[in-house]
């Protein structure tokens, strides 16, 4: 090898290796910025028995009777994450005015006065919230530059996902109690303006039952129908025996003559006439009435049992926030992991140098 392809080569992995490495020695020795990790696991478990939930295998075991609602729980890390939450944390800490404090850190700048988008990415940075599937646990991490604003930061936020978790929950179970009462009311105001009907038809018509009226009145009739006939027959027999103007005849007509009024009066008063006062009409009528107040009567006993099953249904959608694991109070910086880093870049940069020798290699070899 001639020494111009040597000085080639040292000058190669000076560029590559060297330099960058001895670079990233200086930013993680003099420049980078301890962060202290404050970290908490929780998990959202529903009051009630829900048999479609999906319910992580451990999660049973961990939870009991009262597995982890997973939907939930996903909700909540996208809150943590969101910009409701940074908001929060600006309006109680003022966590941008903490972090944007150092400026040592090139990679960790914040500046005070960023688009709230650029604060939103540096706040996910920080503040990361990851779902375990098997557990059903979700572990929230917070990055701060003092132990003490990291444990804060994550109290406040485990705070605001409990009122999150009780207000989503509670609103579900509030809207649907609402609406079975909103039922209920109107199935008791239909039930009694059906019974005040009744009440006032029977009141007007003086009748208790039209039904039964009417038969009643039907049964008069066949009475006065079959008294007409026998005494029709009386008279005739009369008029053969005696003559027309005798006593007897004269008074058996008269007889006849007040049956036959009586059963023409009992008749218009069975069957319809223009009035509509008739005991058909009235029949008909609280006929249509009992059935209208049966039917309300359904209706109220339905809404109140719909109203019980909605108060079981709703307690089975409250969820409640419960913390596995407390935040804690860091005593040493997580990161920057320095030695690991450094392994880690010294590796890649070494890589890096060997593929960059074999493609100069190669290309000497096909110019050859």
């Amino acid at each position: 090898m001639s020494s111009t392809s040597k000085y080639k080569g040292w000058r190669l992995a000076l560029g590559i290796v060297a330099i960058p490495f001895v670079l990233a020695i200086v930013y993680y020795a003099f420049f980078s910025v301890d962060r202290y990790v404050s970290t908490a696991e929780v998990v959202v478990r529903q009051d009630g028995n829900n048999p479609g939930a999906q319910i992580p295998g451990l999660s049973t075991l961990l939870t009991g009777a009262n597995p982890a609602s997973r939907e939930e729980t996903l909700y909540l890390r996208e809150f943590i994450t969101s910009y409701d939450m940074m908001n929060l944390l600006e309006t109680r800490l003022h966590w941008s005015a903490h972090y944007a404090g150092q400026r040592k850190d090139i990679f960790f700048l914040l500046d005070k006065d960023a688009p709230a988008e650029d604060r939103l990415a540096f706040y996910q940075r920080m503040v990361t919230a990851r779902y375990d599937e098997t557990t059903g646990l979700l572990t929230v991490e917070v990055q701060a530059l003092t132990p003490a604003m990291a444990k804060q930061m994550l109290a406040v936020i485990l705070e605001a996902s409990e009122h999150f978790v009780n207000e989503v929950s509670h609103s579900m179970a509030r809207e649907q109690m609402k609406f079975a009462q909103a039922e209920l009311e109107g199935a008791r105001k239909n039930y009694n303006l059906r019974k005040q009907q009744l009440l006032s038809f029977q009141n007007d018509n003086k009748v208790l039952d039209g039904q039964n009226s009417a038969q009643s009145r039907a049964g008069i009739i066949a009475a006065l129908e079959s008294a007409y006939s026998t005494e029709q027959a009386n008279t005739a027999r009369l008029q053969y025996r005696l003559r027309e103007d005798s006593p007897q005849v004269v008074q058996q007509k008269a007889k006849v003559r007040a049956i036959r009024e009586q059963l023409t009066a009992e008749k218009q008063l069975l069957v319809s006439a223009p009035d509509g006062d008739q005991a058909n009409v009235v029949a008909s009528r609280f006929q249509q009435l009992i059935l209208d107040a049966g039917i309300a009567e359904d209706t109220y006993k339905t809404s109140v049992a719909a109203l019980d099953n909605a108060r079981v249904e709703a307690s089975k959608k409250i969820r409640t926030l419960v913390t596995v694991v407390s935040p804690n109070t860091p005593d040493l910086a997580l990161y920057p992991e320095r030695l690991y880093n450094l392994a880690t870049i010294l590796l890649a940069l070494v890589l890096l140098y060997g593929i960059t020798r074999f493609i100069i290699a190669s290309i000497e070899d096909h110019r050859d």
